[in-house]
């Protein structure tokens, strides 16, 4: 975190904000800022959307575990913040994490927040993308915004833009190829470790509509090659 360097537009978006007394309010004021949603701007559009509901399954983590949600949703709300800071595909496939911490712990002392929470927040913002050798010291608040995150990845929307793109002009082989790989990412995904029992009720919840949707299309497909013999039967009586 210390080798990032903010544009001097977010430095001055954060340095506006300066009243902790609705610091949810004053987060989410920052993320419209930094972020500029427009139907215009596609890509800060779905990243803003994303971000709402990612603090959406902070909240209901935070509340399934009896924590006090504000810190959580916080954390949530500013986890990819730092997306407009990247330059590259590559800067922001690595490093929109620490972008984004890095915003976080500069808002957050603007707004006088609580100096522990804050750490934790950051530390959670940093840890959100990373899939393995996750800190054995990692508290469960910090993996809940990995968790939170990746509940996103994977609910319904995510199934609709994924499996259109995998359908598109394809055949129906390459269609039910791409249905089996799926399900079996699925199977492999149960293992998942997440930070918190809530997580990983919902965690299993989204696997199983997964799960269902990848059945169901591979089902709708294989009646593809079904018909086919239908109608290659009645090709043959004909002929016959």
């Amino acid at each position: 975190m210390g080798n990032i360097e903010l544009s001097d537009r977010v430095l001055g978006l954060i340095h506006g904000h300066r009243n902790g007394e609705n610091p949810i309010g004053e987060t989410f004021s920052l993320l419209r800022e930094i972020l500029r949603p427009a139907p215009e701007n596609y890509a800060m559009t779905y990243r803003y959307e994303h971000s709402l509901r990612v603090a959406m399954r902070g909240r209901q983590i935070a509340e399934g575990e009896g924590w006090e949600p504000e810190p959580l949703v916080i954390a949530c709300l500013l986890h990819d913040i730092g997306y407009p800071e990247c330059k590259t595909m590559e800067e922001l496939l690595k490093y929109h994490p620490a972008y984004s911490a890095e915003i976080a712990g500069l808002f957050l002392k603007n707004i006088n927040y609580d100096s522990g929470l804050a750490e934790s927040i950051c530390r959670a913002v940093e840890l959100h993308d990373q899939i393995e050798n996750l800190p054995t010291d990692a508290s469960a608040f910090e993996l809940s915004v990995r968790d939170a995150d990746d509940l996103d990845r994977f609910d319904a929307m995510r199934v609709y833009m994924k499996g259109g793109s995998m359908i598109g002009e394809n055949n129906a082989a390459d269609i039910a190829e791409g249905c089996r790989l799926k399900l079996r990412q699925i199977e492999e995904a149960h293992g998942r470790v997440c930070g918190t029992g809530t997580a990983k009720r919902l965690w299993e919840e989204q696997l199983s509509m997964r799960k269902g949707y990848y059945e169901a299309l591979l089902g709708q497909v294989e009646k593809t090659w079904e018909m086919e013999g239908v109608l290659e039967g009645i090709l043959k009586g004909k002929n016959d």
